[in-house]
């Protein structure tokens, strides 16, 4: 998958969020972390899972798809790649806004956020 310049790039599982922006070109990306868009973690209670840990990793998986709606209608983001593990991102898919959904380059169900940045692009340059 490329990678336009000025994209977006979202990484989260149940408990992390880095957001970064691709500040170099599509055939040299370069990923730079990029504050990240606000939410209110507390006001979710998404979890239908079958443990309080579950219930908490589904209810981050919605702040998360929150704040990257918000960013996405406010037009701070216009372009977006998100990486999650398959169950965050089966959790984020739910609540996309429209807008987002137009917005989005693509998808990777994976779990990179420990990973380097130089870790991240190469999991998109093969997707």
């Amino acid at each position: 998958m490329q990678l336009p310049t000025g994209s977006h790039v979202a990484v989260a599982d149940g408990t992390q969020f880095q957001l970064f922006r691709n500040s170099g070109t599509e055939q040299d990306p370069s990923l730079k972390a990029v504050d990240l868009p606000t939410s209110d973690e507390a006001a979710h209670n998404a979890g239908q899972g079958d443990t309080p840990r579950q219930n908490e990793e589904a209810g981050h998986a919605a702040s998360v798809a929150e704040a990257l709606n918000a960013a996405v209608l406010s037009n701070k983001i216009k372009q977006l790649v998100v990486i999650a593990d398959p169950s965050t991102l089966g959790e984020m898919r739910k609540l996309y806004h429209k807008t987002l959904e137009a917005a989005l380059v693509g998808e990777i169900a994976k779990t990179l956020t420990s990973q380097s940045t130089d870790d991240i692009l190469k999991s998109i340059a093969s997707a």
